[in-house]
Formats: structure tokens, sequence, C-alpha cells
């Protein structure tokens, strides 16, 4: 129960936290913000305020702490809560900036990836889709995302009547 209190007050007080009180954290305690406000977030059952505040806290921090090794993934997360909002265009939009602003990230494949992937799941734009997957091929030609984007491609201007066929056929 105390735990649990700490953590409110925590929650509460960042909430409540202006820009300039913010520039005065250093990243350390930024993270340990963010921390207790996914807890939160996923203690409420995924509360769509709580997953808003997520995505300007997730922000602030990468504005804040850029040089930080943890900036990308938070903004990755970020990109992601976009993403499950349905703000695809400011989720593909982030994943590209992750991919384009963080060279040496671990994940920055991935984020390509997956901005490809949702210009052809969600948007439907497989031109675009299609562009990008070039990109991820031409560029990372043996990662693993540049494997699954052969096979994107190659069913990418499948009807959904010639996927059902195909499937039916490898039963």
């Amino acid at each position: 129960m105390r735990w649990f209190r700490l953590i409110t007050s925590v929650i509460i007080l960042a909430s409540c936290s202006t820009e300039v009180e913010l520039k005065d954290l250093d990243c350390n305690q930024h993270s340990e913000i963010l921390k207790s406000k996914e807890v939160a977030f996923v203690e409420s059952g995924y509360d769509a305020d709580l997953m808003q505040d997520l995505i300007v806290s997730y922000a602030n921090y990468a504005n804040f702490c850029r040089e930080d090794s943890l900036a990308p993934e938070y903004l990755m997360r970020r990109a992601d809560l976009l993403r499950g909002s349905g703000k695809i265009r400011q989720a593909i939009t982030q994943f590209k900036d992750v991919h384009d602003g963080y060279p040496s990230y671990q994940n920055k494949i991935t984020c390509a990836f997956i901005a490809a992937f949702l210009y052809e799941t969600e948007l439907n734009d497989r031109e675009m889709a299609e562009k990008l997957y070039l990109q991820i091929i031409e560029s990372y030609p043996e990662s693993h995302e540049a494997s699954v984007a052969m096979v994107s491609l190659r069913h990418l201007n499948e009807t959904s009547d010639e996927l059902i066929s195909r499937l039916k056929k490898n039963e």
C-alpha cells in the first residue's frame, strides 16, 4: 500500500510539473517518473488519459535527455502508443525519426520495418510500403527484417482471395 501511494504521489507531482520544472530534473529522475507512469498506465487497465500523458512524457524525456541511451527506447514506446491510439501517421513519423536520429540504437531496423508495415497494413499505401521495404533490404541485407521485408514484398499486391487461396493450398 505504501508503494502504491508513493507511485501515485510521484505521478501527481509529475503531472503537475511545468516544462520549466522538468528541465530541473536529471535524466534518472525523468526515467523514474516515466517508470511510475508506465506502472500506473498498466494498473489502470490502459486508461486513455494516462496513455496520452505517457505519449507526452516520452517526448519530454527525449527532448530533455536527447543523448541518453533510453531516449530512442522511450520514443519507440511512444510510437507504439501513438499507433495503439489510432494516430498511425504520427506513429510512422516517430518510428522513422528513431531510425534516422539514433543510428546506434539496437532496434533501429525494427523501427524502419514497423513504419513500412504500418504503411502497408494500416494506411494501405502499398507504394510507400514497397519503397520502405526495398530500402530495408538494400540497407540491411543480412538482417531478419530484410528477410521479412522480402516476404512482404512478394505478397504486397496479393488480394484477399489470392491470400485465402494460397493459404488453403498450404494446409
